[in-house]
């Protein structure tokens, strides 16, 4: 247990949007293509890259702060 809550406090720290991004490639990487799984990576990616986490980040990385993340 205490394995799995150290592995779950080193995830919660990230961007929530980048996590779910992962976890819905990682979910499906058995199951599809190549080509379909960089499909939905670049899907997953264009909905981070458009998000006010993606610009969070490098604003909270500059001001030398962990980031606030929202998910959106």
């Amino acid at each position: 247990l205490a394995a799995a809550q150290k592995l779950a406090s080193r995830i919660t720290v990230n961007a929530p949007l980048a996590v779910r991004g992962s976890l819905a490639v990682a979910k499906r990487a058995q199951d599809l293509s190549d080509a379909e799984l960089v499909a939905i990576g670049d899907h997953e990616m264009q909905t981070i890259v458009a998000s006010a986490d993606f610009q969070e980040g490098p604003r909270a990385f500059i001001e030398k702060r962990a980031p606030r993340w929202t998910g959106r």
